[in-house]
C-alpha cells in the first residue's frame, strides 16, 4: 500500500512538473509571436535604416517570402528559392601582420 501511494505522488510530480514547463513554453511562443507583430508594424522604417538593410541583405522577391539574405545567397534561406543575381563581392584575402 505505501508503495502505490508514493507512485501515485511521483505520477503526479511528473504531470505537475510537464504542465508547468509546457505552460512557460506556451507563454513564451506567445510574446515571441506578440512582440514579432509589433516589431512589424511599428519597426524601424527610415529611409536611412531601409539604405543599411538593402546594403547588408539581398530581399527575396517572391511572393510572400520578402525575407533578408546575405548578399552572396543564392537561394533565400526562408522559401528555398533561387534568388537573382546581385552584385559581386570581390573576394578578399586577409593577411596578419607581424
Amino acid at each position: 500500500m505505501p508503495e502505490a501511494i508514493f507512485i501515485f505522488f511521483v505520477a503526479i510530480a511528473v504531470i505537475s512538473v510537464t504542465a508547468i514547463l509546457f505552460g512557460g513554453w506556451a507563454v513564451v511562443t506567445l510574446l515571441r509571436v506578440v512582440f514579432r507583430g509589433f516589431a512589424a508594424i511599428f519597426g524601424d522604417s527610415s529611409p536611412r535604416s531601409l539604405e543599411m538593410r538593402n546594403r547588408s541583405e539581398k530581399i527575396c522577391p517572391h511572393y510572400g517570402c520578402g525575407a533578408g539574405n546575405p548578399v552572396a545567397a543564392q537561394f533565400c534561406r526562408r522559401c528555398g528559392r533561387q534568388l537573382p543575381p546581385g552584385k559581386q563581392r570581390a573576394q578578399m584575402k586577409r593577411v596578419a601582420m607581424w
